[in-house]
């Protein structure tokens, strides 16, 4: 897997696109039920992990929009791989429940998580160790620039932003084992343009 199939900062400074000045910050907005699956908080969490995105629950009483954050080509891409992983995930956990002995879903997502989030980083890796010293600078400084530019497009929309904390639970680790191990073969491309 080429590693540009996934971080759009290093796709396009290979294409010779930079971010700095010209860096635009666009929004999206995925519409989700009122009640969340478990899954969703794990995708947005890779999203915001991989995909140089910021994901923004805004509860409106009815369902939970979420704004997608990020360049234009970061937000399309972000908003596919998301529908994607929602399908992939509920796909692999209906596979799993039928073979598992007391499955658990909660440990199953998270491990699936881990696992797609394992592989991510490891891609990512490859793909700056491929590079010479000066590329891996000007994509570190792409990087910077973009989360730059993010936040303070967060900051003048939103205001002050709560973070939403998470419950530790018990993990099943059959569960977790087994949605980390099928995680790890998950592979997220970016489509071709057509």
């Amino acid at each position: 897997m080429t590693h540009h199939n996934i971080d759009s900062a290093l796709f396009r400074m290979e294409h010779g696109e930079s971010g700095g000045a010209a860096f635009t910050v666009n929004k999206a907005k995925v519409d989700l039920p009122k009640t969340l699956n478990p899954a969703d908080f794990m995708i947005l969490s890779l999203l915001q992990t991989h995909f140089n995105v910021r994901t923004i629950l805004m509860h409106d009483g009815k369902g939970t929009p979420v704004d997608i954050i990020g360049a234009p080509e970061d937000v399309d891409f972000a908003i596919f791989s998301f529908n994607y992983l929602r399908q992939t995930f509920f796909r692999c956990w209906n596979e799993f429940k039928k073979t598992a002995w007391k499955p658990d879903k909660a440990s199953y997502y998270r491990g699936l998580r881990d696992g797609i989030n394992a592989e991510l980083k490891a891609a990512k890796q490859r793909a700056e160790e491929s590079y010479a010293t000066g590329q891996r600078q000007t994509y570190a400084l792409v990087v910077v620039d973009q989360t730059a530019a993010i936040t303070r497009y967060v900051d003048e929309h939103y205001g002050k932003l709560r973070t939403r904390t998470h419950r530790t639970r018990s993990v099943n680790s059959e569960s977790d084992f087994a949605g980390e191990t099928k995680g790890r073969t998950i592979q997220i491309n970016r489509p071709l343009a057509g």
